[in-house]
């Protein structure tokens, strides 16, 4: 079983693995081969500019170099944010503990989902039964999730099933609503007359 990760709901702490949910394995895919005409399997390639050169899969890598194009050792760079500072790592969720915040189901909805994980409590001292009882009510939690040490964790939302809990995680989408601020347009209702000569007949067009 994959290493734990213990969370934390406010009042009680549970441990609980994760694995991620393969959905390949749930929807199934489609491998599409293309082949020679003696039957051979082909290889994709790229042809470069002069037309002649081909370069096959692998072949090519990325670098990072300065100004004068000389290569740059990816450990002399620090990342910042967009206004300069110095970024702050995030740890992984493996290190330390989980804080689970109380979320609703908009969280959910507005969640824009990259990855799905289950709950897996095997060999743990802690029940699936017991950890369902926080669930009750239709309960949500949401929480950031780094899978490893980086500096920007995604937006993570748990929820449960009758027997099973899962994470989501992804990013979470905000949304702008407009709002007509134009004042309304005041229109004075015109006087009605009862005067005879007012009323149109009809019968003279």
């Amino acid at each position: 079983m994959a290493k734990p990760i213990t969370f934390n709901t406010g009042e009680k702490s549970f441990q609980a693995a994760i694995n991620k949910v393969d959905r390949d394995k749930v929807y199934g895919y489609i491998e599409e081969s293309i082949t020679d005409a003696n039957g051979e399997i082909c290889l994709t390639g790229n042809l470069l500019d002069d037309g002649s050169t081909i370069i096959l899969s692998g072949s090519t890598a990325l670098k990072t170099v300065d100004e004068n194009n000389n290569e740059v050792d990816k450990k002399s760079l620090k990342a910042v944010y967009m206004d300069g500072k110095d970024a702050i790592l995030i740890p992984s969720s493996y290190e330390g503990e989980v804080k689970l915040e109380a979320a609703h189901a908009d969280d959910l909805y507005n969640l824009e989902v990259t990855a799905v994980y289950q709950l897996d409590f095997e060999n743990l001292s802690v029940s699936k039964t017991d950890v369902l009882k926080y669930f009750e009510g239709e309960k949500y939690y949401r929480f950031v999730f780094n899978y490893r040490a980086d500096y920007e964790g995604a937006d993570a939302v748990m929820l449960a099933t009758e027997n099973d809990i899962f994470i989501l995680t992804g990013r979470m989408l905000s949304f702008e609503y407009l709002e007509n601020k134009t004042k309304p347009i005041s229109i004075d209702e015109e006087s009605t007359s009862t005067n005879e000569d007012d009323n149109m007949d009809f019968g003279m067009l």
